[in-house]
């Protein structure tokens, strides 16, 4: 788990929102290998396993494709061109920022990171993954994704992730103003982002611009 991107994670309890507080027992350069994260305000508790941050409720049956499969990573391959795909509906030509790749689109991850100079964060991935440079991992039991609001430059959501209400409304605060969402076609576009376009696999939208607070107006007095 990439250092830096603790400050974006949140508990997913019921309660006011709060920042992790990150425990690291071994440290690979700037990521945490094994450690916890904890919540201030409920005490909850998250281990970081591999550079992997395990949000999964403790002795509770995580929801499918949500745990870690006794499956290896892909190939790093892009015969098809979706890791090219994903960073062009994600609009990751210039650098910086992160873009989450949710379950089946996290096969594509190390194609992207060669091609687009962000950080990703992979969400339930259906497969074995470990954090390395420039990527991040977390395992849920669906639902909210523990994300702080408008940390995300854009998200791509596969079909069972974009089958969870909770899971991409959650996406869609996680996105900073301008930022991507792709969805699969079949996927009702939600409020707060404008679609861009579509073709008969994927749409993508983008966040809207957060409204202003009304500016009162007065009369000057002379």
């Amino acid at each position: 788990m990439f250092i830096e991107f603790v400050d974006s994670l949140r508990c997913t309890r019921p309660h006011e929102e709060s920042w992790l507080v990150a425990a690291a027992d071994r440290m690979e350069g700037r990521s945490i290998v094994q450690g916890t994260l904890g919540c201030p305000v409920c005490g909850a508790q998250y281990p970081i396993r591999d550079g992997v941050a395990d949000f999964r409720a403790p002795g509770a049956e995580p929801a499918s494709g949500s745990s870690a499969p006794a499956v290896d990573a892909p190939p790093v391959r892009d015969d098809d061109g979706q890791a090219m795909r994903a960073a062009a509906l994600l609009g990751l030509a210039d650098a910086g920022g992160t873009a989450a790749l949710a379950g089946s689109w996290g096969a594509v991850a190390s194609a992207v990171l060669a091609i687009a100079p962000v950080h990703l964060l992979l969400v339930d991935p259906p497969f074995r993954a470990r954090a390395e440079d420039g990527l991040s991992v977390l395992r849920t039991d669906g639902g909210v994704l523990p994300l702080a609001a408008a940390c995300l430059r854009g998200a791509a959501l596969d079909e069972r992730t974009a089958g969870d209400r909770a899971a991409v409304d959650s996406a869609v605060r996680a996105l900073r103003a301008g930022g991507r969402l792709v969805a699969p076609a079949a996927t009702p576009v939600p409020a707060g982002v404008t679609e861009l376009a579509r073709d008969v696999r994927d749409w993508v939208a983008e966040r809207h611009a957060p409204l202003s607070a009304p500016v009162p107006l007065g009369r000057s007095k002379r």
